[in-house]
């Protein structure tokens, strides 16, 4: 990750939150029961909101036997870093408690205390009085089952000029109290956004290979619905257009009645996405918000078209292309005469059709024997046309075995002695990374 592609904190807020998002998307982003209105409204899927406190008496007056589902989850209106949350996972063994994810029991009284310290702005941002809310809890989908703890993963998707930029996978620890937050001790995962693959793990600003504990690998977990995710991502800031620039957070919910089908719900907006998403991904975010800025995006469809071919990790490209990729300088093992291989570095020319090799480097893999010239071509170069010995040649790409002809001729003054044209390179991707 290069220093002039990393956001920092005031370059965020001065060049992209101030600069793009207005006081009315503010707003709604930072109070997560005006977020769920605007999103209702707009027909876009969010858990279901259960009940709202906003004074004591509503406290009071709530039958909490009768009126709770046997999971939710409390929420403050206005906090931040999960502060006040409370994930309950199923009724307790009698009436009047409920075990949360952690494995606690909570009673009556519990739940009483917590609504009322909501209310009082224990949790708020700036320590004002607060609404506190039930909403629907989200079932832990079976493909995190075993790299989570607790709680539910989220999914962070940053979406800038109605393109999905960067995006991240929260994974709740016990460290973290089963909680998706960075600050407490979740972990995330940075995803690429072409394929919707995980490409590692940070813990804080540790990478990590395997969710502790265990031998479960953070790298390579293949999120279910990508796109429609992604789509998601942006019809919320096509609903709320006054944040330009945003972070969607989205969990998916897997259907009970539907096995195998999985629908994704937004659990709020985020007005000044958080900059650790930059050490998930080992990618700068400037860089990316600057590759987009001014883009005209007509559709979330073109959004994440754009989003796909700008930002596919060159680690996964492989794996989402189902093509190898090559670099414009590239380390190949070409076949002797007599079937010995000799390691070569290759310049991989896609302005070239046919292979070239050197000389010097023929005549020393024996593939100058008479036996072995098939004919002369004539070959535009630099200096003209010339007349070339063509030959048969085996050469190893990537692990690929690939057998063609290459025309001889002289790059003694070149610092590699081979070329390989394009005309050999079908089933592969050539890197623009010069390496």
């Amino acid at each position: 990750m290069k220093t002039r592609d990393i956001l920092g904190l005031n370059s965020r807020n001065v060049l992209f939150s101030s600069k793009y998002n207005k006081k009315g998307g503010k707003l709604i982003a930072n109070h997560k029961l005006l977020t769920k209105n605007v999103l209702r409204k707009a027909k876009l899927p969010i858990p279901k909101l259960y009940r709202v406190f906003r004074r004591f008496e509503d406290i009071d007056k709530f039958n909490f036997l009768k009126k709770l589902p046997e999971s939710y989850v409390i929420k403050p209106d206005n906090s931040l870093g999960g502060e006040g949350i409370l994930v309950i996972e199923r009724q307790g063994r009698y009436a009047g408690e409920w075990i949360t994810t952690t494995e606690d029991t909570k009673t009556v009284n519990d739940l009483k205390l917590l609504l009322r310290e909501i209310i009082e702005g224990r949790f708020s941002m700036r320590g004002q009085p607060d609404f506190a809310f039930v909403e629907e809890r989200i079932r832990v989908h079976p493909i995190f089952e075993k790299v989570s703890w607790g709680g539910t993963p989220d999914i962070g998707v940053v979406v800038f000029n109605r393109i999905p930029v960067m995006a991240f996978l929260r994974l709740p620890t016990k460290e973290s109290g089963g909680r998706a937050n960075m600050h407490q001790g979740a972990i995330a995962c940075g995803i690429d956004i072409s394929s919707g693959i995980t490409i590692g793990g940070v813990k804080g600003s540790k990478e990590i290979d395997f969710f502790p504990g265990t031998r479960r690998k953070l790298k390579g977990i293949k999120i279910p619905i990508w796109d429609e995710i992604l789509k998601l991502a942006i019809n919320c800031q096509l609903t709320v257009p006054e944040l330009n620039f945003m972070r969607v957070d989205i969990a998916l919910q897997p259907s009970l009645k539907k096995p195998g089908k999985t629908f994704p719900k937004v659990l709020e907006l985020n007005a000044q996405p958080g900059l650790k998403i930059q050490l998930a991904n080992k990618a700068g975010l400037r860089r990316r918000l600057e590759r987009v800025e001014g883009l005209e995006v007509d559709s979330p469809e073109k959004g994440i078209k754009i989003a796909k071919a700008l930002f596919l990790d060159p680690k996964l490209r492989d794996i989402v292309t189902g093509k190898k990729t090559v670099n414009v300088f590239h380390q190949v093992e070409v076949q002797s005469f007599l079937g010995d291989r000799i390691s070569v570095q290759a310049k991989v020319d896609t302005g070239a059709y046919t292979t070239s090799i050197d000389r010097k480097l023929a005549q020393k893999l024996g593939l100058l024997h008479p036996e072995n010239i098939l004919f002369e071509g004539v070959y535009k170069s630099a200096l003209g046309r010339q007349k070339r010995p063509v030959v048969p040649v085996t050469f190893f790409l990537s692990g690929q075995k690939i057998k063609t002809t290459a025309n001889i001729s002289d790059r003694s003054n070149l610092k590699r002695p081979m070329i390989i044209g394009r005309g050999d390179l079908k089933g592969f991707l050539v890197s623009s990374d010069i390496k």
